[in-house]
């Protein structure tokens, strides 16, 4: 039977209890990284690693959704399935770049041969954005071009003029990298350079890079894993960070000035930009984390996974802020406004605004069981252990996440969406996070000297009880 129609006989069977609303999630089985974003065509694309025949990793295929605005997404036909002899045992990571009429998909072609790992590079084209055809000279870049192919992939295809760039993420001696290939035509590659390699402590692996400038900075994503903890940053299983600097065309290096944390929460990886026809730069990434076990899975409900709520990225000030786009708040209308003394209570609502002078704490969930953020003495805390069914994590702790700020006055952006909470300070540490409550209802409580706070409900949902 073909993937699709065996995705469409049983993803019925889905239990939707923690489903998200707002979060990109799969109509059954696994997900994870998001591959090939891209604008196409007057719609937004997403691809992502996907294992539709169960709820854990599996050999991967490349699954598929468009969208208009971010939100309301249509899944498509699976785009990549693993079928050939380089393939064979996944279609792993990569990207996604519009060439006149054609989409362009380059992937890693993953094979395990008892224990031998073999990862190459790989083409597939659609010029309906939905039918794709691998190249027949795949893989394009392989050991003729490398030493290592057994941890060589995830690539990010781009051209720069009239060339063709991939940057593949590796390792050499133990030492996470991204490697620089061109190309005149796509299918004939060489390599240029080492793009970037790890210091020390950042990482013996480096996976899904991705490059892209705003201003006047060139922007190099990477996920490490091993990246060593600093204080309170980098303390993930896997780690996904920013480097912010210049690139040297000739000689095909990364000049880095900063390096910073993504995303501060217990779950986001693997991040993923595009620009749109509004020339805006938005990111997607995985909601999740590797090593540790997912509820909807321990308890059956026939799927895993979810990505975070796209957010534009600006540089501001010598940082990279985020926010979400006009589509996203245009989902809601305010509930309720007020200025506060001590305390203030609501029912829970997808979208909560609220800004601090001094210290604060907000409780998401019930008496018995809350997942809490709390600001004190400059120093944030975000702890899900009551929150629900337990997460636990190959790390010492896969409950809390800490953060030291330098603001007096914070303004706060919360979003919960059934089993996922995003928190955004400022719009420039951002918190992505998964919870599953086990209760139905509960409220979001929140405690400080003085404040103020906004919160939204959903048009849909008002429109839903207008009409009842």
């Amino acid at each position: 039977m073909h993937v699709n129609e065996w995705i469409e006989q049983n993803k019925v069977a889905v239990n939707t209890r923690y489903k998200p609303k707002y979060h990109f999630s799969a109509p059954i089985g696994w997900i994870n990284d998001p591959n090939g974003f891209v604008y196409f065509k007057d719609e937004y694309h997403l691809f992502y690693q996907y294992h539709p025949y169960s709820s854990k990793w599996g050999p991967m295929h490349w699954g598929h959704a468009k969208t208009k605005d971010l939100i309301h997404w249509e899944h498509l036909p699976v785009a990549l399935t693993p079928d050939q002899p380089y393939d064979k045992d996944g279609c792993f990571s990569g990207t996604a770049l519009v060439v006149d009429d054609t989409l362009l998909l380059m992937y890693t072609g993953h094979t395990d041969r008892d224990g031998q790992i073999k990862q190459v590079q790989c083409l597939a084209k659609s010029t309906d954005g939905i039918h794709f055809e691998k190249f027949k000279t795949n893989p394009v870049i392989d050991e003729r071009h490398v030493n290592n192919t057994s941890d060589f992939r995830d690539p990010k295809l781009f051209k720069r003029g009239e060339t063709y760039y991939a940057l593949v993420a590796s390792t050499t001696n133990h030492v996470g990298n991204v490697l620089l290939f061109q190309s005149p035509d796509l299918e004939n590659w060489t390599f240029k350079s080492i793009f970037l390699a790890a210091e020390k402590n950042q990482g013996t692996i480096w996976e899904c890079p991705d490059l892209f400038t705003i201003g006047d900075k060139d922007i190099l994503i990477v996920s490490p894993i091993g990246y060593a903890p600093d204080e309170f940053r980098f303390t993930n299983v896997n780690s996904s960070v920013w480097f912010t600097g210049k690139v040297d065309w000739p000689n095909g290096k990364f000049l880095t000035e900063s390096v910073e944390e993504i995303d501060g929460g217990l779950d986001f990886y693997a991040a993923q930009t595009l620009i749109d026809d509004k020339n805006r730069r938005i990111m997607i990434a995985w909601q999740q984390m590797w090593g540790r076990n997912i509820p909807t899975d321990d308890l059956g409900h026939g799927w895993a996974g979810s990505m975070i709520i796209p957010k534009e990225l600006r540089y501001d000030g010598g940082v990279i802020k985020q926010d979400y786009l006009s589509e996203f708040y245009d989902q809601f209308v305010l509930s309720e406004e007020k200025a506060c003394q001590t305390s203030f209570e609501t029912e829970i609502v997808p979208l909560l605004s609220a800004e601090f002078e001094g210290d604060f704490t907000i409780k998401i969930g019930t008496t018995d069981e809350f997942l809490q953020v709390s600001y004190r003495n400059h120093l944030l805390t975000f702890d899900r252990s009551k929150a629900g069914y337990q997460i636990k994590a190959d790390e010492n702790q896969a409950s809390v996440r800490q953060c030291r700020l330098v603001y007096d006055k914070i303004k706060v952006t919360l979003v919960v969406d059934v089993s996922t909470v995003e928190l955004l300070i400022n719009n420039e540490y951002v918190f992505s996070n998964t919870m599953y409550p086990k209760a139905d209802s509960g409220k979001i409580q929140i405690y400080s000297e003085t404040f103020s706070v906004s919160s939204f409900k959903d048009k849909n949902e008002l429109d839903k009880e207008m009409i009842m």
